[in-house]
């Protein structure tokens, strides 16, 4: 009797460690999941987009989905194919800007614009962007054209023609169409803004 008893004790001991550790694994498990987009630090000029967007340019036409986190300091562009597959990541800090391709190739420039304009073919003008898309001009030569409810309908800057679209009374354009005027070649940006926050 004492040995059938000493018999389950150390069953019970075995079971309680293996359950302990098929505990770990599954919690170890867990912790390698990609968390989601952490939220931006609600500061001053921080937003965070998420959208589509189609480029024309020349012969080149490319559609897909693009992120986009902003902060005073810093850029996070992230450019997919429709299906979601990476075409492009391009970050800029206080070191410069980074593109990596689909292959993980990392290239560096000093600017947004001629990284872009290197690497895919066509110029993301990122710095004009971060007021753009708000409707508002990047600096002070900007002319703007309201609409009926004065909202931005066409802003022109820098070479760009801004069109605006909107929702309803919203004041936050959903639309931007962008027509890059200097460029040898037609170049057009289209956004579609799904979410903001």
């Amino acid at each position: 009797m004492l040995l059938v008893s000493r018999r389950a004790s150390l069953f019970r001991r075995v079971l309680v460690n293996r359950f302990a550790l098929l505990a770990l694994v599954v919690l170890a498990g867990c912790a390698t999941t990609q968390a989601p987009r952490a939220p931006l630090p609600q500061g001053a000029g921080a937003f965070s987009l998420e959208g589509r967007i189609s480029v024309h340019y020349g012969e080149q036409n490319l559609s897909g989905k693009f992120t986009w986190d902003h902060t005073p300091a810093t850029d996070d562009v992230g450019l997919a194919s429709p299906l979601g597959t990476q075409m492009a990541q391009i970050t800029r800090d206080e070191h410069g800007v980074t593109l990596t391709d689909s292959e993980q190739h990392k290239y560096r420039a000093r600017d947004v614009e001629s990284l872009t304009q290197t690497r895919l073919g066509w110029r993301m003008p990122l710095a004009g962007l971060t007021d753009w898309v708000h409707a508002r001009p990047h600096g002070s030569q900007a002319k703007i054209e309201r609409d009926s409810a004065g909202r931005p309908s066409i802003l022109r800057e820098d070479g760009w023609v801004i069109e605006y679209g909107y929702s309803g009374d919203g004041r936050a354009p959903q639309r931007l169409f962008l027509n890059y005027t200097l460029s040898e070649q037609p170049l057009d940006i289209r956004l579609a803004i799904d979410t903001r926050g």
